[in-house]
């Protein structure tokens, strides 16, 4: 309920504050678990996706979030939850996992934190372990865009990729990495310069 109100309020505050221009939206599966993979190079980033995603996103978000017992509890209730980033964190992976094979969709900003520049930050191996467990296609976004009022804020959806070649293989971190990082370039080919 709070996430569908919080959503309709967000779309049109941002269509009111940005031109908003979406490319892609016919690439988004309508059904089964995926794995949304965002660029972030802005705080409203989350939010930009959750709006113009038309299936709900469960975001995971640093735990650091969480610490204002009322914001943390207002996150909770728009289906995020946390992560303790630069660590193996057991419980937010079974939770991302419990996610995508609910047939649900799960949000993740791969680099882990905001990266200004165009280049590719330092890529989190989650991801690609998340979406080859639970055995779901990724969907990459690119947004570009100053977020600067009246301009206009592109949102370029791509082609889902699938990990499939992957399945019921036995894969080690350093590879993951590698995958992660595929994933994060095609990402990257989607943002407008």
């Amino acid at each position: 309920m709070l996430y569908s109100l919080a959503k309709g309020l967000f779309k049109i505050i941002l269509i009111l504050l940005y031109k908003i221009n979406i490319e892609g939206e016919e690439n988004i599966p309508q059904e089964n678990g995926i794995v949304v993979c965002s660029n972030h190079y802005h705080w409203l980033d989350p939010i930009v996706v959750a709006c113009f995603l038309n299936r709900k996103v469960h975001f995971m978000a640093k735990k650091e979030l969480f610490n204002n017992k009322f914001f943390g509890g207002l996150l909770k209730k728009v289906h995020a939850f946390p992560v303790n980033r630069g660590a193996a964190d057991i419980t937010a992976i079974k939770t991302a996992l419990r996610i995508v094979k609910s047939q649900k969709v799960l949000g993740i900003f791969p680099e882990g934190t905001r990266v200004k520049t165009g280049e590719i930050g330092n890529v989190e191996p989650g991801i690609a372990m998340i979406a080859i467990k639970g055995q779901v296609q990724v969907l990459p976004i690119g947004i570009s865009g100053d977020y600067k009022f009246t301009r206009k804020l592109y949102i370029n959806i791509g082609q889902p990729i699938s990990l499939e070649k992957y399945y019921n293989k036995k894969i080690n971190v350093e590879e993951l990495g590698v995958i992660s990082y595929s994933i994060m370039s095609e990402v990257r080919k989607l943002i407008r310069n």
